[in-house]
């Protein structure tokens, strides 16, 4: 297996994760809690590779995608009671996910020979689009406009994720280092309520 689809595949299970307890707490049957887990791990990416034009879509040509949200899918329902009970579990599923698809999209869309800009516009839109359509279908305010610095963190790893990549640090460092400082970025935000400057007239 390619360490960049190993990497995809880590956002679409932690994503997959997120959205089924997404689908859970919002009191859908069991077709709606698997439903959401795809929109949530999938429906960024789709949404990306239409843009690029990266065809086939990487879940239509790779069965394992579908596999990694049915396996999120079933981590979700079968321990949701004891996930329910540890503070902050979706919060920081949701950053590790969030880690891993920037990783993953800012790397598809280097190999499209995308500008690196433009590798990381799409990198974050990536994460956005697809907790956008969950948050949006289970009634809850959209990730990207609550205070959790969602854009903001993806943003800073791409950014990161491409600088390392310049300097040639190996691939592994890269999306490890990445990766966490998305998670950090959050957690401290969370934790010191860091936040941009709200616009008011």
């Amino acid at each position: 297996m390619e360490y960049s689809t190993l990497i995809h595949l880590f956002g679409v299970f932690f994503f997959g994760i997120s959205g089924a307890l997404m689908g859970v707490k919002a009191k859908l049957d069991l077709f709606g809690v698997a439903f959401i887990a795809g929109v949530s791990a999938l429906g960024g990416g789709t949404i990306r590779d239409i843009f690029i034009g990266h065809y086939p879509l990487s879940w239509v040509n790779d069965p394992r995608y579908i596999l990694a949200v049915l396996a999120g899918t079933l981590v979700a329902i079968f321990m949701r009671y004891r996930l329910a009970k540890i503070k902050n579990f979706i919060f920081v599923i949701d950053s590790l996910g969030i880690g891993f698809f920037t990783v993953s999209a800012v790397r598809i869309c280097l190999a499209e020979n995308l500008n690196p800009g433009i590798a990381l516009v799409f990198g974050v839109l990536s994460v956005i689009l697809g907790g956008l359509i969950r948050d949006i279908i289970c009634n809850e305010v959209p990730m990207i406009l609550r205070r959790e610095l969602v854009a903001t963190a993806s943003l800073i790893g791409g950014l990161l994720f491409l600088l390392f990549q310049s300097i040639d640090m190996p691939l592994t460092f890269s999306t490890i280092l990445a990766t966490g400082s998305v998670l950090a970025i959050r957690v401290l935000g969370l934790k010191y309520k860091w936040q941009l400057p709200i616009m008011t007239l």
